[in-house]
């Protein structure tokens, strides 16, 4: 039987990655991550065949079970699944090729299929539940017992009829969220504007990069490079207003429809398993623990910045009454208009004379050394490799150990292939020790220096690339433990936006904006006037924004915590925005048809703020060690980013700061007040 049992054990492993090495290192160098429709569809079914031939190995082992002999197949059995949903993720979001993207949406849904069944399969949950958990490492135990949990609020124990009717229901919430999300990126919509003014106020770039066409009219799209900064500087007030109703009506009315069905199911899949809705369901295993928390925190949070946003709709207002005596309120399609007035007027800060200074290669070398000087690692171009678009570039980051992992960057706009529209980390594959390398992808939308030569960014996409490397290299120090279960990100929601939060605090760091700000033309760093212009305004909005915040987070908290037979989506939004936003609702617009996070995140689009919290909290540290102290940035490695999910988010928060999370760094923020480091 021993015997046996060891043949079963080996030649499943052999069905996952070898351990790092020479040879491992040089196979994933020559590794492609291009794709034909045909090679997706043949190594996606390898990938489920593989976790078919483990599942059938754990219930083929005889005797007591153990952690060796049953949890590392089940915890292979998983990562061989998440490698599977992690390419066709990426794929159906980023390929240019329509084939490959319909190949990997349908690989998705046999993939969310077999996880389905999985999950309920009881014979499975047996297996796992045999194994004694008295004497394993922390990390072990705190895996399985997640696991468990997770089968249990699957419905593994409960009828068969009710399984076979969570199996259907997960069916139909996959399908109708690649519906919800197609019709989001398919759904990329043009004006063509008329007259000699339809680009006054726009920086020398942009006008630059929309030439005339050859009717006299000037073409702008609704992706983020065309249409946010059309929306901050354009001085035209008709045309802004016209943008924004397009840009707000993205996938409208397609995705009406489809978001009743959507939280419609997710009601009756919650209320099958015993929840009274979505909300209570999807809240129970984040760190905030029900919808009635994440209720009162997002009201806390109102008190708290109250003040703060109408400190900031005031000033709006004073800016706009210089033109317009008689306005009473601030649209939503001319917010970045006067947000930016402000900034020019108050701080004296205009924001186009700051863009020769942020060309897109010398920002992302300055991210990189800031990475180098903070967490002591290195990066390297890695060439040769066959990608899926020309723009896309492969990169290994490393320490004095050697590999720590591998990325990919894919950062700038392609709206004719229907690439995701926004910004995200797509992990690509766990790291594991003895096992892979963590691999990842950063997916942006930042003007392209193939067009001009530099791709200068606005201040803000610069934020955003600071904001999303962080969770790049949260989910490469994460990958060197021993479960797939525990590995990269946190697996608590309400936690993964905190360790990516503070890069953007490092960014308005004077001594970092001038390691890499070179104006494009002089190589002369940014000015320290122009750096603390930079600082100063960007305390201004954190008010009005944290309250717009709170209208998203609450619009995705009500759509899901309550009888959907009642609900009129767009109704609700009308309500949330009264309550919550400084902008009132603008008749005639659908914003929840394109607003993403109602399928991704569902319930739980507070968690930015909650993860703001803790962020700020986890900051106080810097301010009071040193805002560039490499000693407390490598403990943030250690007790932060490298754990990954292998402990409670809690847990490795108290580590870091030697005592329990506060709200207090937050509220002093909110409030104007800090601490100079």
């Amino acid at each position: 039987m021993l015997a046996g049992l060891l043949l079963t054990v080996s030649a499943c492993l052999a069905l996952v990655p070898a351990a790092p090495s020479d040879s491992a290192l040089a196979k994933l160098n020559a590794t492609s991550l291009d794709r034909s429709a045909y090679q997706l569809a043949v190594d996606t079914h390898a990938n489920l065949a593989n976790v078919q031939r483990l599942r059938e190995a754990v219930l083929a082992v005889e005797g007591a079970r153990t952690v060796e002999n049953t949890y590392t197949l089940i915890d292979r059995m998983t990562g061989v699944l998440g490698t599977a949903a992690n390419e066709c993720g990426l794929f159906s979001e980023v390929h240019p090729d329509q084939a490959v993207k319909e190949v990997a949406r349908q690989a998705e849904r046999e993939i969310s299929a077999l996880a389905t069944e999985l999950s309920l399969d009881a014979d499975l949950y047996a297996a796992l539940a045999a194994i004694p958990l008295d004497g394993l490492d922390e990390a072990t135990r705190y895996a399985i017992e997640k696991d468990l949990r997770d089968y249990r609020r699957s419905g593994v124990d409960q009828s068969e009829e009710v399984r076979a009717k969570v199996s259907e229901l997960n069916k139909q919430l996959t399908l109708i969220g690649q519906e919800f999300s197609r019709n989001i990126s398919d759904d990329v919509r043009e004006l063509h504007f008329s007259g000699d003014d339809v680009l006054t106020g726009l920086p020398d770039s942009y006008i630059a990069g929309h030439p005339a066409n050859d009717d006299g009219t000037i073409t702008i799209n609704t992706t983020y490079p065309d249409y946010v900064p059309f929306m901050t500087y354009a001085v035209r007030e008709d045309l802004r207003r016209a943008m924004h109703a397009e840009y707000a009506n993205r996938a409208y009315p397609q995705n009406l429809e489809v978001l009743d069905r959507l939280i419609a199911t997710r009601h009756e899949l919650a209320t099958l398993l015993g929840y009274p809705n979505w909300a209570a369901y999807v809240t129970e295993d984040k760190m905030i623990g029900s919808a009635e928390a994440a209720q009162t925190f997002l009201d806390k949070i109102a008190v708290a910045g109250r003040a703060a946003a109408e400190r900031d709709l005031g000033m709006l207002l004073a800016a706009k009454r210089a033109v317009h005596p008689e306005a009473t309120t601030i649209e939503e399609w001319e917010k970045s208009y006067w947000n930016n007035k402000v900034l020019e007027t108050v701080y004296a800060f205009d924001a186009r004379d700051a863009l020769p200074y942020f060309a897109y290669e010398r920002v992302r070398e300055g991210l990189f050394d800031l990475c180098t000087q903070l967490f002591g690692v290195s990066f390297e171009q890695v060439e040769g490799l066959e990608l899926w678009h020309e723009d896309v570039s492969a990169w290994d980051m490393s320490d004095e150990n050697g590999l720590v992992g591998r990325f990919y960057l894919d950062m700038h706009p392609r709206p004719e292939s229907g690439k995701y529209g926004h910004a995200a980390c797509f992990p690509y594959r766990e790291g594991l020790a003895d096992v892979q390398y963590p691999q990842a992808t950063l997916v942006c939308n930042f003007p392209n220096p193939a067009a001009d030569g530099l791709g200068l960014m606005e201040f803000g996409q610069v934020n955003t690339f600071f904001h999303e490397f962080g969770h790049l290299i949260h989910h490469l120090f994460a990958g060197t433990g021993r479960w797939s279960r525990n590995a990269g990100i946190s697996n608590e929601w309400d936690f993964v936006e905190a360790p990516s939060q503070i890069l953007e605090e490092w960014l308005v760091d004077p001594r970092v904006l001038q390691s890499f700000a070179l104006h494009h033309e002089t190589n002369e760093p940014i000015p320290t006037a122009m750096v603390d212009k930079i600082r100063a305004s960007s305390e201004f909005g954190k008010g009005s924004g944290t309250a717009q915040q709170l209208f998203y987070a609450a619009l995705s908290l009500n759509c899901y915590d309550q009888d959907p037979d009642a609900l009129d989506t767009t109704a609700l939004v009308k309500e949330m925005q009264a309550k919550y936003s400084p902008h009132p609702y603008v008749d005639g617009t659908h914003f929840q048809c394109n607003f993403g996070h109602l399928n991704g995140y569902s319930a739980i689009y507070y968690t930015y703020k909650w993860s703001e919290v803790i962020a700020k909290d986890m900051f106080s540290r810097f301010e009071v060690e040193g805002v560039l102290n490499p000693d407390t940035a490598r403990d943030f490695r250690a007790k932060v980013l490298g754990p990954g999910g292998s402990k409670p988010a809690a847990q490795l928060v108290e580590e870091f700061l030697g005592r329990p999370s506060s709200f207090e760094a937050f509220q002093r923020w909110l409030e104007g007040e800090g601490t100079d480091a």
